[in-house]
């Protein structure tokens, strides 16, 4: 039945206690799989799990990327054994995805479902990690359950605009001043951006595991609380910027 209230209940309780993990519903754009892959259900439940703020903190030394590649590693498990979970329990039809490596563009997908907005460095920021996470899908066959899409953070646009810190403190000058838009169209999040060089970001994310002094930099990465208190300043600001006009 749709909605079935009852089993995204049980899906969150099970994804949150067994892993930690954030969820959200949307439905797939063909937009964003990746060229030349195949996805076998229209449907997306979308998972991201938390990096540790201590070691990310260590960026760009090996402790953070040894970070990176575990949480790659334990939501790689988390998704195949929730898709698992929910064909044993529920019969329920779908499509795990490892998050290195994937099917789709993942950042993007979790901003439609509402979990969060695509930054400067083209990561996702969310109101509980900010971008410190790794993002993994689940597609399913049918509509089960309520979208989650959602536009309310998209105040994080404005204000990445302002800070940038990301783009001065990447050592390898990989991330774009400006994003560049694409000629598609996503429903409810628009175009898709790309906001890095692809060329000058891999060396120095392989030659360190990961990286990460773009996750290590960005304010929202501080905690929970952070993400409420730019948004109030950035609200103040708009108005006081409004009221001037």
């Amino acid at each position: 039945s749709f909605p079935n209230n009852a089993i995204w209940h049980d899906l969150k309780q099970y994804a949150n206690d067994k892993w930690q993990l954030i969820i959200g519903f949307t439905e797939l754009p063909e937009e964003l799989i990746f060229k030349n892959k195949a996805v076998l259900f229209k449907y997306a439940l979308v998972f991201i799990q938390e990096m540790d703020k201590k070691k990310i903190d260590l960026a760009p030394h090996i402790g953070a990327g040894d970070e990176v590649q575990r949480v790659y590693g334990t939501l790689g498990v988390a998704v195949n054994d929730i898709a698992g979970w929910l064909k044993k329990k529920y019969q329920i039809k779908c499509q795990s995805n490892h998050p290195l490596g994937g099917l789709v563009n993942t950042s993007p997908l979790a901003g439609k479902a509402g979990l969060g907005w695509v930054g400067c460095n083209g990561l996702l920021i969310t109101p509980e990690f900010g971008p410190r996470h790794r993002i993994a899908p689940v597609f399913i066959e049918q509509k089960f359950f309520e979208f989650t899409d959602n536009l309310e953070h998209q105040w994080l646009e404005e204000f990445c605009q302002t800070c940038h810190k990301c783009y001065q403190k990447c050592p390898a000058s990989a991330i774009y001043e400006e994003k560049l838009n694409k000629k598609n169209h996503i429903p409810v999040i628009g175009h898709t951006r790309t906001c890095i060089d692809r060329d000058k970001c891999y060396p120095q994310f392989s030659r360190t595991l990961g990286c990460s002094i773009c996750m290590k930099v960005c304010p929202f990465s501080q905690g929970k609380d952070v993400y409420m208190k730019l948004k109030k300043l950035t609200e103040k600001k708009k108005r006081i910027k409004i009221g001037k006009s």
